[in-house]
């Protein structure tokens, strides 16, 4: 049999529509591919803002009372203003708003660190009240001096002890806050590839 010049030009229009398939074909599969990691990337980066923010708004607030809880102690007394800047209840929105964000874009190890320095903040400003107390009690005869300063004694180490223990759990959670950036940038980078 031989190849005629009709069938060979049909073989050769053939092939070319084949390969022009398939270019076609590459083609369309490498764009999806390019659109899908342009979006996985951009995902995780909306994720890693969500992070980062909830990261940094329980330092900020973690910060923030530590600053009132150390300047109450200083002063030996918690004012009301402390409170109103502290509101730690569990119930309150902003405490709950900042363990929501933590709870959906962190670790519960973190989650827990925050939780138990909100703890020993409340423990902390407590015993200090306690403190406040004893200082502010008046006494009359000399039994009554001893007894009132023995109580002063005894709640002002109650309360150095409870600020150091509040001191702690701010640097156990400095160090949960740490870990959960440092696992978030490794998981970050391991997802992006080489360049």
């Amino acid at each position: 049999m031989t190849i005629t010049p009709v069938t060979l030009a049909l073989i050769g229009t053939g092939a070319g529509l084949l390969g022009a398939v398939i270019g076609a074909v590459a083609t369309l599969a490498s764009a999806s591919l390019t659109q899908r990691a342009t979006r996985d990337r951009e995902s995780d980066f909306k994720v890693w803002e969500r992070r980062a923010d909830a990261i940094e708004e329980a330092h900020r607030r973690m910060y923030a009372l530590g600053r009132t809880r150390d300047s109450a102690f200083a002063r030996r007394k918690v004012s009301s203003e402390d409170y109103h800047e502290l509101v730690l209840e569990p119930e309150n929105m902003q405490y709950r708003l900042v363990v929501t964000k933590l709870v959906l874009y962190t670790t519960p190890g973190l989650v827990g660190a925050y939780a138990e320095a909100n703890v020993a903040i409340m423990d902390a400003l407590r015993a200090i009240q306690q403190l406040q107390l004893a200082l502010e009690e008046s006494g009359g005869g000399t039994r009554e001096r001893d007894r009132r300063q023995r109580n002063i004694n005894a709640t002002a180490a109650a309360a150095a002890q409870a600020v150091e223990e509040s001191k702690a759990a701010d640097q156990r959670l400095t160090a949960a806050l740490r870990e959960a950036v440092t696992l978030a940038a490794t998981h970050r980078r391991r997802r992006e590839p080489a360049r």
